[in-house]
Formats: C-alpha cells, sequence, structure tokens
C-alpha cells in the first residue's frame, strides 16, 4: 500500500511539475511614461551624452522604440528593443553619407515605417515596406502632390488616410515652412492649413490625432520660450482648426523642442527637447484641451 501511494505521490509532482514548466514565463511589462513631469526617454542607451538624437517612434506594444540620430553631415535611424528591464540596441535601420535618413514614423498597421531623405535634390518624404519575414524593405518615395517642389519634412497620417507635413514650397519670407495636408495616396492637392495655425514664421513637425480632434506642432513664432516650441491646436469641428496654444514649462524650455508624437497605443506624449528624446503620459495632452476648451467657453 505505501508503495503505491509513493508511486502516486510521485507521479502527481511530476504531472505538477510538467505542467509549471509548460506555462511560459510572463513578459515583463513594457516601460510606461512617467505620469506627470516629462523624462528623458532610456537615459544613457537611447539618449546619450554628446550625442543629438530627435524624432522618435513607438510600436504600439512599446517594445521597439525607433530614433533619428544626428552625426553632423548625414543622419541616420536606428531602434532599439526593450528586454523586459532595459533599452537593448542600436539595431541600424536606414541612413549612411550617402543616403540620409530621419525623423521616422511608425504606420497605425505597423507595416511602413516613413522617414525623410534629401538624395534627389530636397528633402522627400518615403517608406520602408515590412516583409514577410518582419525586416524593412528598400525605400518608396510618396507621391506628387505630397513631394513636391522644395522640402517636404515629417510625417503623420490619420485614420481617415490623409497626411499631415511640413513644407517651404509656398515660397513666401524666407521661404517659411508652413504645414500642409494631403492624401495620402496622392489623388488631389495638398492643401495649405488656415492662417489660424500658420504664419509667417516656421511651422513644422505636425502630429495629427488619428481621428483629427487635435494637431501638435513645432514652431518659432514671436512669443515663444527659445528656439522652438511646441503648440497644440483643437479642432474646430469644421475641418479646420482653432488658433493654438503653447505648451506650458513642463514641455517648453528655453531650448528647442520639436518632433511630438504620442505612441500607437495612446499611452505616450514623446518629443525633442534639446538633443535628447523626452516622454509623459499623453493625459497632459487631454489636460490642456481640457483647459482649452474651459478658458474659450461661451
Amino acid at each position: 500500500l505505501r508503495r503505491t501511494i509513493r508511486k502516486e505521490v510521485c507521479m502527481f509532482f511530476a504531472v505538477y511539475w510538467a505542467a509549471m514548466m509548460s506555462v511560459q514565463t510572463p513578459i515583463q511589462a513594457a516601460p510606461a511614461p512617467p505620469e506627470t513631469a516629462p523624462e528623458i526617454l532610456g537615459q544613457g542607451t537611447v539618449s546619450q551624452p554628446d550625442r543629438y538624437e530627435y524624432c522618435q517612434t513607438l510600436s504600439r506594444d512599446r517594445r521597439s522604440l525607433t530614433i533619428g540620430v544626428e552625426h553632423g553631415q548625414w543622419q541616420s535611424i536606428e531602434t532599439y528593443t526593450w528586454d523586459g528591464a532595459s533599452w537593448v540596441g542600436p539595431t541600424p535601420v536606414i541612413g549612411s553619407p550617402d543616403f540620409n535618413a530621419h525623423d521616422p514614423y511608425l504606420s497605425r498597421d505597423e507595416q511602413r515605417l516613413y522617414f525623410i531623405n534629401q538624395s534627389r535634390g530636397s528633402a522627400d518624404l518615403a517608406y520602408l515596406p515590412r516583409q514577410e519575414d518582419g525586416t524593412w524593405g528598400e525605400p518608396v518615395y510618396l507621391p506628387s502632390p505630397i513631394n513636391g517642389p522644395g522640402n517636404d519634412y515629417y510625417t503623420s497620417i490619420t485614420a481617415d488616410g490623409a497626411v499631415f507635413f511640413s513644407s517651404n514650397r509656398g515660397g513666401g519670407e524666407n521661404e517659411s515652412y508652413d504645414l500642409y495636408e494631403a492624401k495620402l495616396e496622392g489623388d488631389g492637392e495638398a492643401k495649405r492649413l488656415s492662417s489660424a495655425v500658420n504664419t509667417r514664421w516656421y511651422e513644422g513637425d505636425p502630429y495629427v490625432d488619428p481621428d483629427r480632434r487635435y494637431l501638435i506642432f513645432a514652431s518659432n513664432r514671436r512669443g515663444g520660450k527659445g528656439r522652438g516650441d511646441l503648440y497644440l491646436s483643437v479642432a474646430d469641428g469644421k475641418g479646420g482648426w482653432l488658433a493654438p496654444i503653447a505648451f506650458d514649462e513642463r514641455v517648453n524650455t528655453n531650448g528647442h523642442e520639436l518632433c511630438p508624437l504620442v505612441s500607437l497605443d495612446g499611452s505616450a506624449f514623446m518629443f525633442t527637447s534639446n538633443e535628447d528624446i523626452r516622454w509623459v503620459s499623453s493625459a497632459l495632452i487631454e489636460e490642456m484641451i481640457a483647459e482649452y476648451h474651459s478658458a474659450n467657453a461661451p
């Protein structure tokens, strides 16, 4: 009887142990942005001393971060991966002295990585298509009227297939950059946003909410804190935009802020500040929108 009981007990623990071993180790949580005040993202790894990192895009699971890096006379794009404890990398994506690439932007379905290239004589918008094996394919340039005369910078795409970008195609004083909207597939014309947003100063780096609720962009207009600041404009409900307001001192400094973006999962507001990448909860944006509506309530 004892032998039988011992055998059954051993069999029980053998089955239990096998079951426990068959359960996969849970994936450690992806990094979460700070709740209230922006912080440098991946300090010491992603954001390195004596290096200029700018413009960033984050996978939906927040475990793959792609950034632009300045090398002086050329720019490149590289990716870092979250290993459960820290950012690991970089893995080069694209960019060399003969083919510069910067301002990465990951599409909503994560099947295209948009970027800027200047190999054709001016700055143009292009993308890398994702291959079946998960790697990136060869560059594909966006069609006219998105790429047009002059320089075309930055990419942000809405859920209904519109692309927002910055361009100096309009000429004007100092060949100022303005914000434009066009259809991603290249139909129709590129439309300059209204004077509620565009001025005779520089407007660039537009990020538009996928549902067109708000628009964030960089500008060096008068009244700013430094070389460039970030501004928020709220949709006017008629297809246009209301007069923008500047982000407060949590974002804007007496230095240079640019490259705004909200992560694909909607949790993180990311931007470049004084040559480093920073991030914070996107609740900061919702706070500003609420304050805007409250201040302008009838």
